[in-house]
């Protein structure tokens, strides 16, 4: 599977992309929302995992953008984030997420919450 991962912060990125390497997934990583749109615009990506307090563009816009993109409309976009709020849950399911993974990641579920959502393309909980 094709990862792309949008997120901030090195440390993040580099725990992401040793679990899902590890299990066999293709991992690109880009730190902002713009080099993650166009990422996703070449690579089409299985799934996309977007941290939503991105600087500049906030996470709910690039996935705004990329569902704009006609190749990216089934790609599923998973929120991926600190915070962990009911409303910000609602909101990014609102807003077309597949899914919302709180960070810091729990390793037991996490492997297996990746390639679920991953099957879940179509952009948002209703589709």
């Amino acid at each position: 599977m094709r990862v792309l991962y949008v997120e901030d912060n090195e440390l993040n990125a580099q725990l992401v992309r040793r679990i899902l390497f590890h299990d066999g997934h293709e991992v690109a990583h880009e730190s902002n929302a713009t080099s993650g749109i166009e990422a996703a615009r070449r690579q089409t990506p299985d799934i996309v995992l977007m941290d939503l307090g991105l600087p500049g563009m906030n996470g709910y816009e690039a996935a705004r953008r990329m569902r704009e993109i006609p190749s990216l409309r089934d790609v599923p976009i998973v929120a991926l984030t600190a915070s962990g709020s009911e409303m910000d849950r609602r909101r990014a399911l609102a807003e077309g997420f597949v899914g919302f993974i709180e960070k810091p990641i729990r390793l037991d579920s996490f492997r297996k919450e990746v390639v679920r959502l991953a099957g879940k393309g179509g952009g948002g909980a209703g589709r």
